[in-house]
């Protein structure tokens, strides 16, 4: 077994986050990177489990009990989306659990010759006085027809260090306004007329109403929802990227929030 590797680099500015924008958290990105099996040098990557992972750690300008709860929550909402039926508590379990599974795999059939690779690569998108949003891309290829992959969008309150749902957000019953209105952006970004429905379009959402998800972020005054391969459609119809400006849902926003300030 190869060697691992940890370390600790300063995060790269995004396009969302210009160098003149202001902090309201500090933090660090946290690599590691390992490499299993036989990883024989005399073909690339065979027989050889690849494993990448990439995440933000708060650091500092939260109370030190905020920060530790905001590093739970984002460990803890990567590993569950890492296409692994039963969710592990940590990197360390999850990595262990893909290296027995290879292991294993190798030891049945010596001749097989695929590489297997779980990536991750999170990082925080966006930060506001009240709360940071954190966007992840989780890439896993354990055999099969084709890899798996996935988004994560999540906003944190920094009053808390919990993850922030739709529920926290918007007035109750926000769902009679927002959902028509989401529907019509979905159709849109689908080019589903209105004369057809979204089973005939290709989705397959309960009872054939559209619903928005929780996985979705708070970016740039808009709420920025991912459905992600599999979730509303199949494969081969992709994943499906949906933003609604906040600022056409005013009367939508819950006093108290940590959008409430988006009112004025």
């Amino acid at each position: 077994m190869a060697a691992c590797s940890f370390e600790k680099k300063a995060p790269e500015n995004t396009p969302l986050e210009p160098k003149a924008i202001r902090k309201f958290v500090n933090y660090e990105i946290s690599s590691f990177t390992e490499m299993m099996g036989p990883c024989k040098s005399d073909s690339a990557q065979r027989q050889c489990l690849i494993f990448q992972v990439e995440f933000p750690v708060i650091t500092g300008l939260v109370p030190q009990s905020v920060a530790e709860k905001l590093n739970y929550h984002i460990e803890k909402d990567i590993l569950s989306s890492s296409f692994i039926s039963n969710k592990p508590g940590s990197f360390k379990e999850l990595k262990e659990e893909l290296n027995a599974d290879y292991t294993s795999m190798i030891s049945d059939f010596p001749d097989y010759n695929n590489a297997w690779v779980f990536e991750v690569n999170s990082d925080i998108l966006y930060q506001d006085s009240l709360f940071i949003s954190v966007a992840t891309t989780v890439y896993s290829y354990t055999g099969g027809a084709h890899p798996n992959s996935g988004q994560v969008y999540r906003s944190y309150d920094l009053r808390t260090g919990d993850p922030i749902t739709l529920d926290q957000l918007l007035v109750e019953n926000y769902e009679a306004k927002l959902y028509p209105a989401a529907e019509i952006e979905f159709r849109m970004t689908r080019e589903i007329p209105p004369e057809m429905s979204l089973q005939e379009g290709g989705f397959w959402f309960d009872e054939g109403q559209f619903s928005l998800n929780e996985n979705f972020a708070i970016i740039n005054k808009s709420l920025v929802f991912y459905f992600n391969p599999y979730e509303i459609a199949p494969y081969s119809v992709g994943p499906t990227e949906l933003e609604l400006k906040l600022t056409d849902f005013v009367d939508l926003i819950a006093d108290g929030s940590v959008i409430d300030g988006y009112k004025n």
